[in-house]
């Protein structure tokens, strides 16, 4: 025995484990009831039909809260229910939902409590701006929808009618009421939604078999589908476990939370129902793995297939001219928003056209291409900014980052290893193999982070992401930010402060730079690399001088990025002897690696950091000079 309820909770407990107000309510108490009994949280959770972690919570809650966990309503009503007759039945479906199972809401009508939803049977209005419902609302939707295309598509095998679609809708809106709990604001916006869907009135019959369809969806596949395929059901149970079986599949092509997804064609043949979507492979692995009630049903393996020829076509079509293009092709007459997607397009196409060879890895180049398209979109990004809205740029910005963290594992540890590689070449032929533990290490989780780049570059995610953002990019205005005239809105009104904004951030660090940490040259030549950004995005439209402001301007970020690369190998060095260390103490001393080579090479890199860290001085000399800033000024003037 557990011993989990004090011994005065138990009867209230039993009550409401069969006659409690909601079925969520049920199964919390019959949680309790199965821990008291010694039973472990897998096997609980897989006899009430929660999550392992949620079944655990109503635990934790109820050892700090006793009974507190359901509220006094709940335990007034089987309190009270006590000397009822033993025939009465808990609520019904059609009852559940007409109740919100939230006593700030029970007994008055969804637009009552909301204010904003209609009636039964009016016209549901469009969502407002700023409403905390849509997503949850949608995914309601969507779920129920692909619900109903499944009951359409696979009709000639169940062969049931519009009644029984109908009772397919319900179940699917009433199986999110009983998977939300009920305690935050957006669960009450659920709750309002579904239950001011106009949904007919169910006679008892229906009602009980959209019971047994939630029941179902609960219980175990070999259990409620024992008899086997051909094998006779009673004709309700049949149709329940029919309509049980589609909405499995349903909420499995739901499962990515993306909403993307939907059913394009179901094909039956007498061995197999092919359902063919568009959407993410993640659905199409979850539906299948939810279909086993229908192959025990009918007979037929389910197979969902992933289709790209609808969208291939179109995506080579809208790619073309990205691919096409020799320069951005930037305007002074553009809009911000419109010059930011002609740079981020002329970079799409750089990534996209680096993509196979990074995948080949024939040529380590391909990858560091790759790479730097990926890194001077995420640049734009920030300097065109201010053309579109963040709700529009976010997802697109988060797509880049994944790609980028994905190339760059691999890209710095292609730059380690050459720059190792050429500190070897300066040593005697027999001194060469001392970094070869270093080496070797490297290799090791180069090739990890290839695997983990290539299934990024071949995942669903970021075939998604790429599908997304070129609809982005050649959808002239989508996302653009409006502003009423005369807001500064063109390249040739805007640019001006965009440019002396970025070279001000530059000179800003003049006056630290005498005493300068490592940590403030790497900021520095974070800014210096985003005004070289911003020149080179802009360069179609500014002065001559612009050109040679770039490389000037380009000298000065190398030489950080070098000093960088020193700081991170040194930090990287210090860590593998660390681990070096560590593994030596484990084999016997006079067998033990003599780790002089790799503290030399150690020693090299911590001097070339030094010297860079002491020649910075004069690199920047150079640029900041009153000769650099009248060119800058020339190159701005033209607009």
């Amino acid at each position: 025995m557990g011993h989990l309820l004090q011994d005065n909770d138990r009867l209230d407990v039993e009550a409401l484990a069969t006659r409690g107000g909601t079925p969520a309510v049920r199964r919390r108490a019959q949680a309790l009831l199965l821990y008291d009994e010694g039973l472990l949280t897998k096997e609980v959770s897989t006899r009430v039909g929660l999550s392992p972690s949620r079944t655990r919570y109503w635990k934790q809650r109820y050892q700090e809260q006793g009974l507190a966990i359901f509220s006094e309503e709940d335990l007034q009503a089987v309190r009270s229910s006590e000397a009822q007759a033993p025939e009465e039945q808990g609520p019904t479906a059609i009852e559940l939902l007409g109740s919100s199972g939230d006593p700030s809401v029970e007994g008055a009508s969804p637009a009552a409590v909301e204010g904003e939803l209609p009636a039964q049977g009016e016209a549901v209005p469009p969502e407002k701006p700023g409403q905390r419902h849509p997503t949850h609302r949608r995914l309601v939707e969507h779920r129920r929808d692909l619900a109903l295309a499944l009951f359409d598509g696979t009709q000639p095998v169940h062969q049931l009618r519009s009644r029984e679609r109908r009772l397919l809708e319900a179940a699917a809106l009433i199986q999110h009421l009983e998977e939300d709990q009920g305690g935050s604001e957006q669960g009450k916006a659920d709750r309002i939604f579904i239950l001011s869907n106009p949904l007919a009135e169910l006679d008892p019959q229906e009602n009980q078999i959209v019971e047994s369809i939630l029941a179902y969806q609960r219980g175990s596949v070999r259990r409620i589908a024992s008899a086997g395929p051909g094998e006779e059901h009673p004709q309700e149970e049949r149709t329940a476990l029919v309509l049980a079986a589609l909405l499995r599949i349903a909420f499995g092509l739901a499962a990515s939370g993306s909403r993307q997804t939907r059913i394009l064609s179901v094909d039956s043949q007498p061995e197999a129902l092919t359902i063919r979507i568009e959407g993410a492979g993640k659905d199409a692995r979850s539906a299948e793995r939810k279909s086993r009630l229908w192959s025990a049903l009918f007979g037929q393996a389910v197979h969902v297939q992933t289709d790209r020829s609808g969208r291939e076509r179109p995506t080579k079509e809208r790619l073309q001219p990205l691919l096409d293009r020799k320069t951005p092709g930037v305007e002074a007459t553009d809009t911000l928003a419109e010059a930011g997607r002609k740079v981020l397009g002329y970079h799409f196409a750089e990534m996209v056209r680096h993509e196979e060879g990074t995948r080949s890895g024939v040529d380590i180049e391909e990858l560091h291409d790759m790479r730097v398209a990926t890194r001077r979109m995420r640049a734009a990004f920030e300097v065109f900014a201010g053309g579109f809205k963040p709700k529009a740029i976010d997802p697109h910005l988060k797509g880049l980052r994944a790609t980028g963290r994905a190339l760059g594992r691999v890209r710095d540890l292609d730059v380690f290893m050459e720059k190792a590689q050429r500190y070897l070449e300066t040593l005697p032929e027999d001194e060469r193999s001392g970094l070869d533990p270093l080496l070797e290490a490297w290799r090791q989780e180069r090739q990890k982070g290839r695997e983990e780049m290539l299934a990024h570059l071949n995942g669903e995610d970021y075939a998604a992401f790429k599908r997304r953002f070129l609809t982005f990019l050649t959808t002239p205005g989508e996302g653009a930010r409006k502003a009423a005239p005369p807001a500064p809105l063109l390249v040739r009104e805007v640019l001006p402060v965009l440019a002396y904004t970025r070279l001000g951030a530059v000179r800003a660090f003049a006056p630290v730079l005498d005493s300068a940490t490592i940590e403030q040259l790497h900021a520095l030549r974070i800014e210096i690399k985003k005004l070289r950004y911003t020149l080179e995005f802009f360069r179609e439209v500014l002065g001559g001088e612009a050109r040679g402001l770039i490389e000037e301007i380009k000298v000065l970020q190398d030489h950080l990025g070098d000093l960088n690369d020193a700081d991170v190998a040194c930090q990287i060095l210090r860590d593998f002897l660390d681990e070096w260390e560590n593994r030596q103490l484990m084999v016997p001393i006079d067998e033990r690696d003599d780790p002089e080579p790799i503290v030399a090479y150690l020693a090299t890199r911590h001097a070339e950091r030094h010297r860079l860290v002491v020649t910075f001085r004069d690199a920047w000399a150079r640029f900041d000079r009153p000769e650099v800033r009248a060119r800058f000024a020339a190159a701005v003037s033209v607009l």
